[in-house]
Parts: structure tokens; C-alpha cells; sequence
């Protein structure tokens, strides 16, 4: 069994048990089934082959999604009715907040102008959040954690093979002003989904890295490729929140008391240093200038509106006036938002759209939980997946989205953490929690 001792480097996993490769030939028939379906709908739910991204229809390959849905919900229903530990975990916050959000889905689709595509898509939360909880507490944390990454390593190959084999369906020419276009990497799905992907699984390969320490040179090689397709993506979103997930999920090694006052005196320099750079240049100019190379059309204007989506959200906070109560249900923004790209770009206007203010006003305190929990007591995956997802929940609708996939798994993992008593972490992050609440 590993121990874990925490370090001045942050807490690290000792004493690691060998395991044998051919191990889940040993498994029984449940646990073969859980890991293989939460390796499935890890990559295929999000998946798109074909060339116009933005488009979902009834085709062959919504229809292998359904059924993947299926065999999750019958899993993962299985574990609901079978085991109280699931059922436990569903009435615990932060996840209870998760039934609440689902639950107005499913009201809101009886007012749905597509009311049995906007159920599926309910059907759709639950069968993944019943089948991520069954796993984890069936089968547990780090088994499902490295199912997670096969999923996700498996979809950011297969983007490379597709980009280099398909380019019809794996490169995106995204148009510009002025007649220009951006030519970007997307795979498997859209260039920002491509970001997401590649984004999580450079945050979870560096974490189960260092901190886990599960390392061998495959896993070192599929993060490096998914760093390679996240830069190739050209998704600044997703770039940022990467660095700053890290950033964040390792922050115990410089937010330390005695580094504080360094911090300031360097503070001080760099604000005197500035203020004397401004009597001798236009600071403002310069910052326009270094902000055309950033984006893509080189026009700042396109990063000081966040690329277009402030009258996105503008115009989704109108329409959520209309319908307060009880929104338009899952999968009607490409209806309603034909005109903004047909997407909210914006996780919690997003499920305020779809379900109302009440499911918005769950999400909000869901992800504002979450954020104090991390202010309390450090858990480095956890907080790693929660940074990533916020950042790029400011202008996507990542979790929740109509098929919901690896985002929404991964998710509900970094909600779970303090309700799991098999992560290798538990104990020492507790011991920490009490020694700050004494």
C-alpha cells in the first residue's frame, strides 16, 4: 500500500507497489466495465468527425454516443440502486448541487422547443454523473484517474493522426477580419475543445507526475504530445489556464510566509520601476501594440471584447430575463443564439440559459464552494482541474455541454476528492484541515 508524507516540496506518494501488467485480466466483469466505459465517454462524447464542427445532427456517430450513454446509465443506475455509498455521495455537497442543476434540466425540457433532445442531454448529466461516482467509489480514485488519461491521450493522438491524415476534418480555418483566416489544429472536435482536452491532460499528466509519481516514459511522451497539439490549437484560453492551473495546484511551493517579504520589496521595486518607465513612454500604446501580436486578426479589439463573447453575453443575459424561471432547456442555444456562434460561451450563463436562475444560481455556489474549499486545504489535482475549468468556464460552456463528456467527468472527480477515502492524499490533506481550523 503507498504511504504519503508531506515534503517540503509539497506532498509526494512514497513506497509505490509494482503492478503487473496484465493485472486487469484479473478484474471482475464490473470494474472491466466501469474503467472501459469512463475511458469511452472520456474521448467519444466530445468527438466530431465531421468537417463543419458546430453542427450535431442524428448521424451514425451521435447515435454510438447514445449508446455509450446507455450502458453508462445502466452502470452507472446500477451502482445508484445497489450500493449506498453512491448514494451517500449524491446527497453530500458540493455534489448535491449537481442533482439540483440536473433536475431543473429535466424541468426545463418539458418547456423546450426541442423537448426530446433537451431530455436526452438530462439523461445524458445523469447517466455521467451516476457513472463517475459508481466508479469511484466501486472501483476507486486512481483506477478511474488513469482511465480518465487513457481517454484523453487516446482522443489527442488520434487529433494528431486526423490533423496530419484528414485535414479537411482535423484543421479548422477559422475567418478572420478582413478576409483573413487562422489556421488552427482541431482533430477530433472544434480547435477549443481540442484546447480543453490537450489543456487537462498536461495538468493531470504533470500532477500524477509529480505528485502520485505514476511515471514512465509513456505517460511523460502522451503529455508532450498533448502539449504540442494545446499550443497547435491556438487556444489562448486554454494555454492560459493551463499555466495558471499548475501555477495554482503547486502554489505550496512559493506561497510561503517567509517569502512574503521578498514579494513585496520586489513589489515595490517593479511599481517604482514602472512609474518611472511612464514619464518616458506611453505604456498604453505599448500594451495595444504587444496585444495585436496576441491575437489572431491583429486587432486588440478583439481581446479587449474577450473575442466577441461580451455581446454574446450581453445578449444571453437578455434572453434569461424572458425566461427567469425556467430557461429553454439543454441543446436550444443553437436555436436561440443562431446570430452569437449558438453557444452562451460561458459555463454559468450557459445552465442559466438552459435551466433558469435557480440552476444558475447552483452552479454559481457550486464553483464558489469549491473555490473557498481550495482556500482552506490544498489538493493538487482537484484544484488544478478547478482552476483549468474556470477559466475556460469564463468563455465556454465546457461542463453540461449536450453530450456531456470528458469535462464534466473530471468535474465531478475534483468535487469528489474530500468524500473519497481511498485517494492517497486523504489523510494527509485532513491532518493539514485540522491543524487550520485548531
Amino acid at each position: 500500500m503507498p504511504s504519503v508524507s508531506p515534503s517540503a516540496g509539497g506532498f509526494q506518494i512514497r513506497n509505490m507497489e509494482g503492478r503487473n501488467t496484465f493485472a486487469f485480466l484479473h478484474l471482475p466483469i464490473s470494474t472491466i466495465a466501469g474503467l472501459g466505459l469512463i475511458f469511452l465517454l472520456t474521448w467519444i462524447n466530445l468527438a466530431n468527425l465531421s468537417p463543419e464542427k458546430t453542427s450535431v445532427g442524428l448521424d451514425s456517430q451521435v447515435l454510438v454516443k447514445l449508446m455509450g450513454i446507455a450502458l453508462a446509465g445502466i452502470y452507472g443506475g446500477m451502482g445508484f440502486f445497489t450500493d449506498r455509498r453512491v448514494r451517500s455521495l449524491l446527497q453530500t455537497f458540493p455534489i448535491f448541487w449537481l442533482v439540483i442543476i440536473i433536475t431543473f434540466y429535466f424541468i426545463a425540457a418539458a418547456f423546450s422547443i426541442t423537448p426530446t433532445i433537451s431530455t436526452a442531454s438530462a439523461i445524458a448529466m445523469v447517466s455521467v454523473l451516476l457513472m463517475t461516482l459508481t466508479a469511484l467509489v466501486q472501483i476507486g480514485i486512481m483506477p478511474v484517474l488513469n482511465a480518465i488519461f487513457a481517454g484523453m491521450a487516446f482522443f489527442n493522438v488520434c487529433s494528431w493522426i486526423v490533423y496530419f491524415v484528414w485535414p479537411e476534418v482535423g484543421v479548422l480555418a477559422e475567418p478572420l477580419p478582413e478576409g483573413k483566416f487562422a489556421y488552427r489544429m482541431s482533430g477530433l472536435a472544434h480547435a477549443n475543445t481540442l484546447g480543453q482536452y490537450t489543456g487537462l491532460t498536461v495538468v493531470m499528466g504533470s500532477i500524477l507526475y509529480v505528485t502520485y509519481q505514476k511515471r514512465s516514459a509513456l505517460r511523460v511522451g502522451l503529455t508532450l504530445i498533448a502539449l504540442g497539439a494545446l499550443v497547435n490549437s491556438l487556444s489562448r484560453t486554454s494555454l492560459v489556464a493551463t499555466f495558471l492551473a499548475l501555477a495554482i495546484a503547486y502554489r505550496h511551493f512559493y506561497l510561503k510566509r517567509e517569502y512574503i517579504t521578498r514579494y513585496v520589496f520586489f513589489g515595490c521595486i517593479g511599481l517604482v520601476g514602472l512609474m518611472l518607465i511612464s514619464t518616458q513612454v506611453d505604456i498604453g500604446a505599448k500594451i495595444i501594440e504587444k496585444m495585436t501580436l496576441v491575437s489572431k486578426s491583429g486587432d486588440a479589439d478583439e481581446l479587449t471584447s474577450a473575442t466577441g463573447r461580451a455581446e454574446i453575453w450581453a445578449y444571453t443575459v437578455r434572453l434569461i430575463q424572458k425566461r427567469p424561471l425556467i430557461g429553454y432547456g439543454a441543446a436550444t442555444s443553437t436555436f436561440y443564439l443562431i446570430d452569437y456562434s449558438q453557444y452562451a460561451h460561458n459555463m454559468i450563463l450557459n445552465v442559466a440559459f438552459s435551466t433558469g436562475i435557480i440552476g444558475g444560481f447552483s452552479m454559481l455556489m457550486m464553483v464558489l464552494g469549491r473555490i473557498r474549499a481550495m482556500m482552506t486545504v490544498s489538493h493538487p489535482l482537484a484544484d488544478g482541474i478547478l482552476v483549468f475549468i474556470i477559466i475556460n468556464g469564463l468563455f465556454e460552456n465546457v461542463i453540461f455541454s449536450i453530450l456531456s463528456g470528458m469535462p464534466t467527468i473530471v468535474w465531478i472527480v475534483s468535487l469528489s476528492w474530500t468524500l473519497l477515502r481511498d485517494d492517497p492524499l486523504l489523510d494527509t490533506m485532513t491532518g493539514e484541515l485540522k491543524k487550520t481550523e485548531t
